[in-house]
């Protein structure tokens, strides 16, 4: 796959229209320095809550928390953005994005593009999450936005703060929920490629499939309690009893004609007559709308199924194209193809035809979109198809049952334009049974549409049980055949972390830690589910040793992704632990000039550190973003 990089251009905090805080950043180190407690870890802490984290209210830095909003210019695979986001501790506010750099106005620029933290099933909105994954050419699994990962979770790996436990390597969490061993495990592998893309979708897959079988378990639980005994009914059974009824009631209203005839007892007739021929001229009306919504549905369902075979072809051929623009390449023209005349100024650069800048990242970007597209109409087509053909199924069975009661009623009628006299104590009887049978058809109809919600669940339940065995076995499958992969990355961070903490000397000569010291590749154990690694079997050591161990592993992924092109690692990483512990200004010293010789002379990263103690080489606008800072970085009286 080709790498994927976004890093910082510009960073900018507005406070009543006033910007109190406006850096510039670079490719390759960044230093924020300055004094203890002037706020270079509220700088941060803006950056990751603009890329997409979430700052619970408790957790606010001020005077952040004070400030309206925070504008990043964002450089993602070679394309300028500008993201925009208001402060609010309350709530989880969307982002703003736009194309172009920060100093365009909105008439010079796209208009701003606003993604809320989950994805708008009303109108196929996608998250901002899920847009700014698709810039960056990282395919998503199109389901519910709790099969994902988002962008938060992907900055826990990215941001190492001063909160979290220095024996954890990812941002801490405060919901349980958001930090399983299933998704911590998935932050590893998709950002260090340790799972093909078809394993990521089979992970995500299964937390949505799990999501839906005890979401249905726990409506069949209710639907069992509130039918007691009668969940134990089938719809076959019903609609026997159905139609027995109705046999029952016809043959009631098919009684001898009698002969006597009194005036009470003819009014009595005409009454009952009245009423039932307006019921069968209701219950034909009844019948000829629903024959009518059955057609018009008919017709939907043709037309959907239309569509999704259309979509899927266009699908089908934007795949191929794709395939074919990244075999062949951009195609070239000597000569116009309408007129045949001989094309001048011929430039590498541009389109030979309309002369447009060609931008391969953004011809990925227009696939990606236009693919995008598709999948989110193929899903909300399904969506109504199925919903079209359980109408479809429920007109039927409505126009069966329809049909049967115009039928009993038409035999009524008929008898009683044949009576002299109803007043017989049988007829009586007769029509009070009718009347029990018509009202108990009523009662089973609403038990046998509760009766088909039961079994569609039963047989959900089913199918979503044989699907989570199916893609377990599927996930377990590819991953041991992804098992030449994983030796790889995790060699490679071992041998990277080996270097970093093996250089650990005291001003003497002598190591912080013998075991740092005499450490190899083999004493390196990685545990993505447990969120830790160890070395030499042990997990901690002093307190800055441990946060040398944890940046170490962090500096470690970074570098190894800027070879390595199936690293989903953005190439990005921020650092705001490598004084905690108590560390010493020698220690440190050592530790950044470590960071230094790591990525010496590239510049296809972007890395933000905070400290205090700056080494003389960093301490200068090559390296540092901003001026030493004496005061708060934020300064609310600029």
């Amino acid at each position: 796959m080709d790498k994927s990089i976004f890093f910082i251009e510009r960073l900018v905090v507005r406070k009543s229209g006033r910007h109190i805080y406006d850096e510039k950043y670079h490719l390759g180190i960044n230093v924020i320095r300055g004094d203890h407690s002037v706020g270079k870890t509220t700088i941060l802490e803006v950056i990751f809550y603009v890329l997409g984290g979430e700052i619970k209210e408790s957790q606010w830095l001020t005077p952040a928390d004070l400030c309206d909003d925070v504008l990043c210019q964002l450089n993602i695979n070679g394309k300028v953005f500008t993201l925009k986001r208001d402060i609010d501790k309350k709530s989880i506010p969307p982002i703003y994005i736009r194309s172009g750099n920060l100093e365009l106005k909105d008439c010079e620029a796209e208009a701003w593009k606003k993604f809320g933290p989950r994805r708008s099933e009303s109108n196929n909105k996608a998250s901002f999450s899920q847009q700014i994954f698709e810039l960056l050419g990282w395919d998503t699994h199109k389901s519910d936005d709790y099969a994902n990962l988002t962008m938060h979770q992907i900055l826990r790996f990215l941001y190492v703060d001063q909160e979290t436990s220095s024996a954890r390597l990812l941002r801490a969490e405060d919901n349980p929920r958001a930090d399983s061993e299933g998704i911590r495990t998935a932050i590893f592998e998709f950002l260090l490629g340790l799972d093909n893309l078809d394993t990521h979708k089979l992970r995500q897959e299964l937390l949505l499939t799990e999501r839906q079988f005890e979401k249905i378990s726990a409506d069949l639980n209710a639907m069992y309690k509130l039918m007691g005994r009668d969940s134990t009914l089938t719809s076959e059974i019903l609609e026997k009893e159905v139609f027995s009824n109705l046999d029952s009631i016809a043959q009631l209203s098919d009684f001898p004609i009698e002969t006597k005839a009194e005036t009470d007892v003819q009014k009595e007739r005409d009454k009952r007559f009245r009423k039932l021929d307006e019921k069968v001229r209701l219950l034909n009306r009844q019948l000829q709308a629903f024959k009518q919504d059955l057609l018009v549905v008919n017709g939907e369902i043709v037309d959907c199924e239309a569509y999704d075979q259309s979509l899927k072809y266009r699908k089908k051929s934007l795949l191929e194209s794709r395939v074919s623009y990244e075999e062949i390449g951009v195609v070239e023209y000597n000569h116009c193809p309408s007129c045949m005349k001989e094309l001048q100024n011929l430039d590498d650069d541009c389109c030979h035809l309309c002369h447009a800048p060609l931008d391969g990242s953004q011809i990925n970007n227009n696939y990606i979109e236009l693919i995008t597209e598709i999948d989110f109409q193929l899903t909300s087509n399904q969506k109504v198809l199925d919903e079209y053909r359980e109408h479809q199924s429920g007109l039927a069975s409505t126009i069966k049952i329809a049909e049967g009661e115009l039928k009993v009623a038409q035999q009524e009628l008929e008898s009683i334009a044949k009576m002299v006299n109803i007043s017989s104590q049988k007829a009586i009887e007769n029509s009070r049974e009718i009347g029990y049978l018509e009202s108990q058809n009523k009662n089973l109809v609403k038990m046998m549409e509760l009766i088909k919600e039961l079994d569609k669940n039963k047989e959900l339940k089913v199918e979503l049980n044989g699907r989570i065995t199916e893609i377990r076995n599927k996930i377990e499958v590819a991953t041991s055949s992804n098992q030449a992969r994983r030796d790889k990355v995790i060699a490679g961070i071992s041998e990277n972390i080996v270097s970093i903490v093996g250089g650990e000397r005291r001003d003497n000569g002598d190591p912080y830690e013998e075991v740092f010291a005499d450490a190899t590749e083999s004493d390196i154990e990685i545990d993505f589910a447990k969120d830790r690694y160890l070395i030499d079997g042990r997990i901690k050591f002093s307190g800055s040793s441990n946060f040398v161990k944890k940046n170490a592993f962090h500096l470690a992924a970074l570098k190894e992704s800027l070879d390595d092109p199936e690293y989903r690692l953005p190439r990005f990483l921020m650092l705001d632990a490598i004084e905690n512990g108590g560390m010493k200004p020698y220690r440190s010293h050592n530790f950044q000039k470590t960071i230094f010789n790591l990525f010496r002379d590239r510049k296809d990263f972007q890395l933000i550190f905070c400290t205090s103690m700056v080494l003389d080489e960093l301490n200068n606008e090559i390296y540092g973003v901003g001026p030493y800072y004496e005061g708060n970085v934020l300064n609310l009286q600029k």
